[in-house]
C-alpha cells in the first residue's frame, strides 16, 4: 500500500509516531511517509517530507543551512497529548494533530494561531498541495515580480518565469510569500507552482508546486521587516551595490547597430554631430554608418561618442554597457573603451548573456541573463578578483530566491505605452516585498517608443527608484534622455540633478534594505492601520523610504491647458500633512484627491510631514511635524561596509509652537571619513520664528542673524530667514513662488564629538493644513445625489448632484474624495462587480454641509469573466522562439505571438482554436500588437466546427485595417468546439498578435 500511495494522489495519513533525533524531529504517517521538522532559529521552522526518504539537501540551491547551529532545536520541548504532538519552541507551539494530520503554529504571546492548515497535505507523483486557513483581513504578498500586482488576496499567482515583461508576466520565480498576519512561507524548491490566495475558496490559501517533495520553511515575525529579515537569513542579504550604480546608466549595442540617412520629419530620426539625421536599419545595403566601441567605423556612431554626448548634454553618466546582446567582443577594443570611459568617470561593464564572460582586468560590473547560482557565483568571483576591495555588481533580467544577494534585477519592457507605468510600479513593489529590493526597468522600454510625454513621465518617476537607466538600439526609437526637444531634455536633466541630491537618502535606504526594510514601499508599510493601503487601489503609488510618496502620471488624460490630469491620488493618514515637493503646497492626508493638474515638469511627489533629508555633506532639509527622526548612512564603497561605515541620527520634535532639533555625534568610521565638517540646516516654516537657541555639547553658541542671501552665503556661522528658498534650483525656472525656510549654518567641528541641540520658539508650519473642516448648519445637505445608471461600467461609475456650491466631497466606501467640482464626476479604476456605497456633501471654503443619505451602485462584471481560457491552439506556421504560440491565448495582453514566415493566398496561416467543450459564443477579438503594425492580418476568414474535426465557413472573407484597434468578429448564436482562422495577407513579412480572445455568451 505504501508504494501505491507514492503514485496515486492522496492526503497525508494519520500521524502515528514521532522521534527526536540528533538534529530534527522525525514524524511518521499511516500512509508511509516520513517527515522531518527542524527548529532552526526563533520563528524559523522547516518541515521536510520526501516520499523517497532520501532527504537530499541539494535538491535546491538557494538556502544556506550551514549558518544554523543546534541550539534552538535542543531547547525545544515535545509533549504528546491524546490527539496531538506539541513541540514548544520559545513562545511558539507547533501542534501536529494525529487525525487529520494537520499542523498549526500557535503564538502564546498573541494567543492565536499564526499558521493553520485546513486539511492534510495532498501528495502525488508530480505535485504537492498545502491548504491554509485564510482570514478576512489577511493580505498576501510575495511570489517574485508579478508584473502589475503587489497584493494578491483573491488572486492566483504563478511561481514561474515566463519572460513576459508586461502585465501578468512573471520575471522572477520566488517561492516565498507572507501575510500581514505575521507569517511567511518559503518553499525550498526550484519547481514551478501556483498560489491561490482565496480566488477558488475565500477562506483558503491553496499552495501547489510541481514536485513530490514538500520542503518548506515557516517564517514568523511581528512585522514585514521581521519576516523579510528571516527570509534574508535563509537566502542571503540583498546586494550592497557600489555608489555609481545609483547614477544614470546607458545600455546599448555599439557593435552591430547600423544607421541609414533619415529626415528630420521622421519620428524615429536622430540628429548626429555632423548635423545630419539618421535612423536605425537592419538592412546592410541601406546603411551608411555602423556602430563601434572606439570609432573604428565612424566616431559619431561609437560608444565613445555616446559618452561624449552625455557630457555635452550635461547629463552625468555613471555606467554604460556597450555590447548588449552581443557576446563576441574584441577584448582589446573593449579594454580601450573601458579606459576611455573611466577617464570620463564612467564605469564600463560587459553583457555576458547566460555565460560567465571573459572580462578585462578592470571590468567593474557584468550584465547577465542568468539566475543560475553557479554562474552568478563565478561572475562574482571574477569581479572580486578584478576589483579587490571594491564591490562587485551584477545586473540580471531575471531571478530566483536568493538572487538578491548577488544581483540587481534590471530589465526592459517593450515600452511606448501608458499601461507600462502602473504595471511596473505595482511590479516593483511586489518584487520589494518578495525580497528583491534592488530593481529597475529601462526608461521608455526597449523596442517601443516615440511618445515624448510617456518617455518623460517614465523618466520622472524612475528617478525615484533604485536604478535609473535606458536601453538603446533595440527598436526604431532612441532612448537617451536628450532624444526629444530642449524642453523635455531640460526636464529630464532637472530630475537627474534631484536624484543626485537625494543620493545620501537613497544610499541610506539601500543599507536599511539589508535588514528587511524595502527601498520602494507600498503605503501599508508606513501606514499599516488603513486597509486601503493593502489593496490594488493604491498600487500605482509608492513610498520611497519613509519620507517621500510618489504617484506617477499613469495615463494621457489632460485638462484644458494641456497639463496632465490626475485623479485617484491618495494621501494616507488624516493626521499627516503632505507637502508637494516642488511647489510647497500642503495637503491633509486620509483622503483621495481628484482633478489635480500637473504640467510636464511636475511629477506628483509629496513629502511626509516630519521628514528629514541629508542632501550630502550634512546639508539637512527638515519638514517639521510631530516627532520624527532619521539615521543617515555612509561608507567608502568597499566590501567591508558592515564594519566600516558611519551613521548619524537627527531628530525633530515639534510640540505646540516649540521645535527641538537634535543631531547626535556621528558614530563609526571608515578610511576616508572626514571628522571635521560643517553643518547646515534648512527648516521649512510658514513664518518668522524667534527665540533661536543653539547648543553644542550643552554649550550655548552665539548665533548672528543675517539679512541677505549674499551675506549669509559668506558667513561661517549664523542664521537667515529666507522667504525665497529652494533646495532644487533646477526647478526654479518652472515656478516664480518659492518656499520659506529658516536656514542655520554651523562652522566646522568634530562631528564625532559634537551633539547639536537647536530650539526654536514661535515656530509655525502647516498649522492651517491640519485643521479639519467645520460643519456649517446653514449649508443644507444634498438631497438628490445619484449614480447615473447609464454610466456604469465594470471599472467606472458617474455621480450627479444638484449644484449648490463650487466644490463637493464624496465618500466612497468610507474613503473621502476631495478636489471635485461641478455637478458630476466619474470615478475610474474601480473593481468590477463590486458594491460602492457613497455619500456627498457640499464644500464652501473650510466649511462643509452634513452628509447626504447613502446611495450607491454595483459596477458591472468584468468582461474578461466571460473569456474562455485553456484554449488549445495549433498553427501551420512556425512561431518565433521568444514569441511562442501559447502566448496567443494566455489571456495576457503583455505577451505577443509572432510567426517566423509570412503568408500568401496560396499558403495562408491556419490557426485552429480548440475549446475543452462545446461553447456558446458571443464574439472573437483579435488584439493587434502596439509596437508597430508589420504583422497585422489584412485579409482573413473564419470557420466553425461543432466537433473539432469538420469545419464550415462562417460568413465571407473579412478585410481588416492595419491599425491599433481591436478586430471583433461577432459570433452570437454560434455554438462551437473549435474555430479556425485563416490569414491570407498581412501588413508585413510575418503575422503577429498580442492576443486572440473568445468570449462565451452571457447568461442571464
Amino acid at each position: 500500500m505504501t508504494q501505491n500511495t507514492q503514485i496515486e494522489r492522496h492526503q497525508l495519513g494519520q500521524l502515528i509516531g514521532a522521534n527526536k533525533r540528533d538534529h530534527y524531529y522525525e514524524l511518521h504517517y499511516s500512509t508511509g511517509e516520513v517527515a522531518r521538522l527542524y527548529i532552526l532559529a526563533e520563528g524559523i521552522f522547516r518541515y521536510f517530507l520526501d516520499p523517497a526518504k532520501n532527504f537530499d539537501e541539494n535538491h535546491s540551491s538557494f538556502v544556506d543551512l550551514a549558518q544554523f547551529d543546534n541550539s534552538y532545536f535542543e531547547k525545544s520541548k515535545p509533549k504528546a497529548t491524546s490527539d496531538s504532538l506539541i513541540i514548544q519552541s520559545g513562545n511558539y507551539q507547533l501542534i501536529f494533530q494525529q487525525k487529520p494530520a494537520v499542523m498549526n503554529i500557535f503564538d502564546e504571546t498573541l494567543h492565536r494561531n499564526r499558521v493553520m492548515q485546513l486539511s492534510p497535505l495532498e501528495l502525488d507523483q508530480n505535485q504537492t498541495t498545502e491548504i491554509l486557513k485564510q482570514h478576512k483581513n489577511e493580505f498576501y504578498f510575495g511570489g517574485g515580480m508579478q508584473n502589475g500586482y503587489f497584493s494578491h488576496k483573491g488572486k492566483v499567482i504563478e511561481i514561474k518565469r515566463d519572460k513576459i515583461t508586461g502585465k501578468g508576466g512573471v520575471l522572477s520565480q520566488i517561492p516565498f510569500f507572507w501575510a500581514n498576519s505575521g507569517f511567511g512561507e518559503l518553499r525550498n524548491t526550484e519547481s514551478t507552482g501556483s498560489y491561490d490566495f482565496g480566488k477558488t475558496e475565500a477562506d483558503a490559501t491553496i499552495l501547489k508546486h510541481n514536485t513530490n517533495v514538500f520542503d518548506t520553511f515557516y517564517l514568523l515575525g511581528n512585522s514585514p521587516k521581521d519576516i523579510l529579515a528571516k527570509y534574508y537569513t535563509l537566502t542571503g542579504k540583498p546586494l550592497m551595490p557600489p555608489k555609481y550604480a545609483l547614477g544614470l546608466g546607458h545600455i546599448g549595442n555599439f557593435l552591430t547597430t547600423l544607421w541609414q540617412p533619415g529626415e528630420a520629419k521622421e519620428r524615429n530620426a536622430t540628429v548626429f554631430e555632423d548635423g545630419n539625421y539618421y535612423t536605425r536599419t537592419d538592412n546592410p545595403e541601406d546603411s551608411n554608418g555602423k556602430a563601434s566601441l572606439n570609432g573604428e567605423e565612424e566616431y559619431q556612431f561609437s560608444a565613445r561618442a555616446m559618452v561624449d554626448r552625455y557630457e555635452k548634454q550635461h547629463f552625468k553618466l555613471s555606467w554604460i554597457v556597450p555590447n548588449y546582446e552581443i557576446q563576441d567582443v574584441n577584448p582589446e577594443a573593449m579594454a580601450s573603451f573601458s579606459d576611455y570611459a573611466s577617464s570620463r568617470d564612467v564605469n564600463a561593464g560587459v553583457w555576458s548573456g547566460d555565460e560567465t564572460p571573459k572580462t578585462a582586468p578592470d571590468t567593474p560590473f557584468i550584465q547577465t541573463t542568468s539566475s543560475n547560482p553557479k554562474t552568478l557565483k563565478d561572475d562574482a568571483i571574477i569581479l572580486r578578483d578584478n576589483l579587490k576591495r571594491k564591490r562587485p555588481l551584477i545586473f540580471s533580467n531575471t531571478g530566483i530566491a536568493g538572487s538578491q544577494s548577488r544581483t540587481i534585477l534590471a530589465f526592459g519592457d517593450i515600452g511606448g505605452n501608458w499601461e507600462n507605468i502602473p504595471t511596473q510600479v505595482a511590479g516593483f513593489l511586489g518584487s520589494s516585498l518578495s525580497g528583491q529590493p534592488l530593481i529597475g526597468s529601462a526608461v521608455d522600454g526597449t523596442a517601443g517608443g516615440g511618445n515624448a510625454q510617456i518617455s518623460i513621465r517614465d523618466f520622472e518617476w524612475k528617478a525615484f527608484t533604485p536604478l535609473l537607466f535606458n536601453l538603446d538600439d533595440q527598436g526604431k526609437f532612441s532612448k537617451t534622455p536628450f532624444t526629444y526637444n530642449s524642453k523635455m531634455t531640460q526636464i529630464n536633466r532637472a530630475y537627474l540633478k534631484l536624484r543626485e541630491q537625494l543620493r545620501t537618502y537613497m544610499y541610506t535606504l539601500i543599507y536599511c534594505a539589508q535588514v528587511g526594510e524595502p527601498i520602494m514601499r507600498p503605503l501599508f508599510l508606513e501606514f499599516p492601520h488603513e486597509q486601503i493601503n493593502y489593496t490594488p487601489q493604491v498600487g500605482h503609488e509608492f513610498m520611497l523610504g519613509p519620507n517621500l510618496l510618489i504617484s506617477p502620471i499613469v495615463n494621457g488624460r489632460e485638462d484644458g491647458n494641456g497639463n496632465s490630469r490626475k485623479d485617484n491620488l491618495y494621501l494616507p493618514n488624516h493626521r499627516t500633512m503632505w507637502v508637494d515637493l516642488f511647489d510647497g503646497k500642503k495637503y491633509l492626508g486620509g483622503r483621495v484627491y481628484n482633478k489635480q493638474s500637473y504640467p510636464s515638469w511636475h511629477l506628483p511627489v509629496f513629502v511626509r510631514g516630519g521628514s528629514i533629508f541629508d542632501l550630502g555633506e550634512r546639508n539637512y532639509v527638515l519638514y517639521p511635524q510631530g516627532h520624527s527622526k532619521m539615521v543617515t548612512y555612509d561608507d567608502n564603497g568597499y566590501n567591508d561596509y558592515s564594519r566600516n561605515h558611519v551613521s548619524t541620527q537627527i531628530s525633530s520634535d515639534l510640540e505646540a509652537s516649540k521645535l527641538t532639533i537634535t543631531i547626535d555625534p556621528t558614530q563609526g568610521d571608515f578610511s576616508t571619513f572626514q571628522t571635521e565638517n560643517t553643518t547646515n540646516l534648512n527648516i521649512m516654516c510658514d513664518g518668522y520664528p524667534d527665540g533661536l537657541t543653539v547648543k553644542i555639547n550643552d554649550q550655548v553658541i552665539n548665533m548672528q542673524e543675517y539679512g541677505t542671501v549674499d551675506t549669509f552665503a559668506h558667513a561661517k556661522e549664523g542664521f537667515f530667514f529666507n522667504t525665497n528658498y529652494s533646495w532644487m534650483p533646477e526647478f526654479d525656472q518652472y515656478q516664480e513662488k518659492k518656499q520659506t525656510a529658516l536656514q542655520i549654518k554651523l562652522a566646522k567641528r568634530d562631528i564625532t564629538d559634537s551633539k547639536i541641540e537647536i530650539t526654536i520658539r514661535n515656530f509655525r508650519y502647516g498649522n492651517e493644513t491640519l485643521v479639519h473642516a467645520i460643519t456649517d448648519s446653514l449649508l443644507r445637505s444634498p438631497k438628490q445625489p445619484t449614480v447615473d445608471p447609464d454610466k456604469i461600467s465594470s471599472h467606472s461609475l458617474t455621480v450627479v448632484w444638484p449644484q449648490l456650491t463650487d466644490k463637493v466631497q464624496i465618500e466612497v466606501n468610507g474613503i473621502l474624495h476631495d478636489g471635485i467640482d461641478g455637478s458630476s464626476f466619474t470615478f475610474h479604476e474601480l473593481v468590477p462587480n463590486t458594491r460602492y456605497t457613497l455619500r456627498l456633501r457640499y464644500v464652501a471654503g473650510n466649511k462643509v454641509s452634513e452628509w447626504s443619505e447613502p446611495f450607491g451602485a454595483i459596477t458591472k462584471p468584468d468582461p474578461m469573466n466571460y473569456a474562455i481560457n485553456n484554449i488549445k491552439v495549433t498553427s501551420n506556421l512556425t512561431s518565433q522562439k521568444d514569441h511562442p504560440l501559447e502566448y496567443l491565448t494566455d489571456l495576457k495582453l503583455a505577451s505577443e505571438w509572432e510567426t517566423v514566415n509570412g503568408v500568401s493566398e496560396d499558403e495562408p496561416l491556419e490557426l485552429n482554436f480548440k475549446f475543452n467543450q462545446l461553447e456558446h459564443l458571443s464574439r472573437m477579438v483579435w488584439v493587434p500588437r502596439k509596437i508597430d503594425h508589420q504583422g497585422d492580418p489584412v485579409e482573413v476568414s473564419v470557420e466553425t466546427s461543432t466537433d473539432g474535426i469538420n469545419f464550415k465557413p462562417y460568413g465571407d472573407r473579412l478585410t481588416w485595417k492595419s491599425d491599433s484597434k481591436n478586430k471583433v468578429v461577432g459570433l452570437r448564436d454560434v455554438s462551437a468546439k473549435a474555430i479556425r482562422l485563416k490569414v491570407y495577407k498581412s501588413s508585413g513579412p510575418f503575422v503577429a498578435s498580442k492576443e486572440v480572445i473568445f468570449f462565451r455568451e452571457k447568461k442571464d
